[in-house]
């Protein structure tokens, strides 16, 4: 090598030094590579809060009385879950940058059964809330029929075709292509059990019979033509006014001061604000307007279900590479890298439930 390239500190480039490793950026690549991430991840995040806090502003007293409606109960203990998960998640990062594959495996362990436990909760308070109705029907007929307001869980719908009949929903129809014995061609029946070739039906006519005829002499009836006969609902109601206009998708129970509950309770025992329960069989041809607690309920069920929504899948997210990490380390193998950039992401996602959690069940 000549003096003047030693003299200039010249060094060819296939002996240089690797920048990142010896004189550039500490951070290594992974870890960079997660931060961009999350921060990408902080500004998804931060424009969906910011749109439900301006939504919030421009109606609080409707916000204020639907977030009562949502359990914080379950909300407060998927909170702990969540903490707890990410106590969990570092003492898993510890153990893998210690080599530590016992406490791996169980603290990996533990925060993946966190993360199951979180969003089976999450489906428990879905689910309530997709059998939650509020539903405004008449009660009598001509001048002397009254309208109530219902808010509570449906326990079952009925429907039919005809009118005749009804069925729990989720049963099928068929209608019979020729005539047989008494009832015609296009008469439409509830299935009741298949036997092979057979069918066991009953007829949505005036005699409701039942029969076992062939499948060659039914049709299966256009799902436009089914429609609903009688709610089964678990609710409490209140008259009324005449002259007062009410609507099912702004309405909560506790949000209305006229709310005088029948008496009489039912399996769910006191709805919110005290009131008690009692169950109601409402006909379909009374019911003016029903509504369920999914995202069309109002704005407030938008963006809760929207928010919660896509938090879960983040949750989901977060439970795929927990899980890879936790096959490892029960076979052996330990990646403290990798461990402490999922560690990174999950507890980004606790982060985001702990701004969630007040704004959507405390405020």
């Amino acid at each position: 090598m000549s003096d003047t390239i030693i003299d200039h500190g010249y060094i060819p480039e296939e002996h240089a030094p690797d920048p990142i490793t010896h004189h550039g950026d500490p951070i290594a690549p992974g870890k960079l590579g997660i931060w961009l991430f999350l921060a990408s991840e902080i500004m998804f995040f931060i424009g969906l809060l910011g749109t439900y806090i301006v939504l919030r502003s421009g109606s609080p007293g409707m916000f204020q009385f639907q977030g009562m409606t949502l359990n914080k109960t379950l909300a407060g203990i998927n909170t702990l879950v969540l903490i707890f998960s990410s106590l969990t998640m570092a003492l898993a990062v510890d153990a893998s940058q210690k080599n530590n594959r016992g406490r791996l495996v169980l603290m990996l362990g533990l925060t993946v059964l966190m993360a199951f436990g979180f969003m089976f909760i999450k489906y428990i308070e879905y689910s309530d809330k997709f059998h939650h109705y509020t539903i405004l029907a008449k009660e009598g007929t001509g001048a002397r029929a009254n309208v109530y307001i219902y808010d509570g869980h449906l326990e079952g719908l009925d429907v039919t075709v005809a009118g005749n009949l009804a069925v729990p929903k989720g049963t099928e129809f068929v209608k019979l292509t020729e005539q047989v014995g008494d009832h015609p061609q296009d008469t439409p029946a509830a299935v009741l059990a298949h036997h092979g070739d057979r069918l066991d039906v009953q007829f949505d006519d005036e005699k409701k019979e039942k029969a076992t005829i062939d499948k060659s002499k039914t049709t299966p009836v256009d799902k436009k033509q089914i429609r609903e006969k009688t709610y089964h609902i678990n609710a409490v109601r209140r008259l009324v006014d005449k002259t007062e206009e009410i609507n099912v998708h702004t309405y909560t129970v506790p949000g209305d001061p006229k709310m005088k509950a029948e008496a009489g309770a039912g399996p769910h025992g006191k709805a919110e604000g005290g009131h008690e329960h009692k169950k109601y069989d409402l006909q379909a041809s009374d019911v003016n307007d029903a509504v369920w607690y999914g995202p069309q309920k109002n704005i407030f069920y938008s963006c809760y279900f929207a928010l919660t929504g896509v938090h879960g899948l983040h949750v989901v997210g977060g439970i795929v590479p927990l899980s890879l990490l936790l096959i490892q380390a029960i076979r052996g193998r330990a990646f403290p890298a990798h461990t402490e950039y999922v560690g990174l992401y999950w507890h980004f996602v606790d982060l985001v439930w702990i701004f969630l959690f007040p704004l959507l069940y405390l405020i």
